[in-house]
């Protein structure tokens, strides 16, 4: 199922997003889906990351953890 909306974009917004659409063989429609699609995955994202960089506060990384790890990596010269 899929509900139809209606916004208002600035001309300039339109004429260039008809600009690349075209060029990728898109409707307005698919191009609206893509972008919200991707808004939505980097909210998503954003807040995954918020939550890592909190657990990190609490639980700050010693370097115990990746010293071991750090100290056998070769880094080329």
């Amino acid at each position: 199922m899929s509900r139809m909306i209606s916004i208002r974009l600035p001309d300039e917004l339109v004429e260039r997003v008809d600009r690349e659409r075209k060029r990728d063989g898109l409707s307005r429609a698919q191009v609206a889906r893509l972008a919200l699609e991707l808004w939505i995955g980097k909210r998503r994202l954003e807040a995954t990351i918020r939550r890592e960089h909190r657990g990190y506060d609490r639980h700050p990384v010693t370097a115990e953890e990746f010293g071991p790890v750090l100290g056998a990596q070769v880094w080329p010269k």
